[in-house]
């Protein structure tokens, strides 16, 4: 059952867990089912996202700090780079850094890994060199490129490559305008 943001009580906040980002929205992104709660969840192309600074991605109002989007990666020349590459954002505005060690698997019930989840900082500045560190924060969630068997209903079905990648992107506390 699919539940509008209208329908839910006053002061809810859509805070899902990593699995549950993984399990009931990622997958069923890529499986072409209904997504719970998808107007929660913008839809982004990956040119589009790279190419803004990330306070131009997100509306602010009644104070929020965390948004989650769907980045379609498609065949683009992002779609190629690895997990622990410096994701570039425009011409030189700034970039998004990951994480060293932050790479961290997702398990399903069984305990295998179906997916992993990486902690990236975004740096304003052209260069590593002269970057400043910003308060934003972002965590791509990726399946990993397996069969998989969906144990409630034995479907099968095959992730081939990272089509899509699930973004949270976190303003920080430590709020500079940057």
């Amino acid at each position: 059952m699919i539940i509008s943001s209208k329908q839910l009580p006053v002061g809810f906040r859509f805070m899902p867990t990593d699995e549950e980002l993984v399990t009931h929205y990622l997958m069923n992104k890529v499986l072409y089912r209904p997504v719970p709660a998808a107007q929660e969840i913008r839809e982004i192309d990956v040119a589009r996202f790279y190419s803004n600074h990330p306070k131009n991605l997100v509306t602010f109002s009644c104070g929020e700090r965390e948004w989650f989007f769907f980045i379609h990666q498609g065949e683009s020349s992002h779609a190629s780079q690895t997990r622990s590459s410096i994701r570039v954002v425009g011409n030189g505005l700034g970039f998004w850094k990951p994480e060293y060690g932050s790479e961290t698997p997702i398990c399903d019930e069984d305990g295998s890994f179906f997916a992993s989840k990486i902690s990236l900082t975004y740096f304003s500045g052209r260069s590593a060199s002269h970057a400043k560190r910003t308060h934003w924060k972002m965590v791509e969630y990726y399946l990993h490129e397996h069969d998989h068997v969906e144990s409630n209903t034995e479907e099968k079905y095959q992730v081939r490559r990272r089509e899509w990648i699930l973004g949270r992107m976190i303003r920080g506390t430590d709020y500079t305008g940057f």
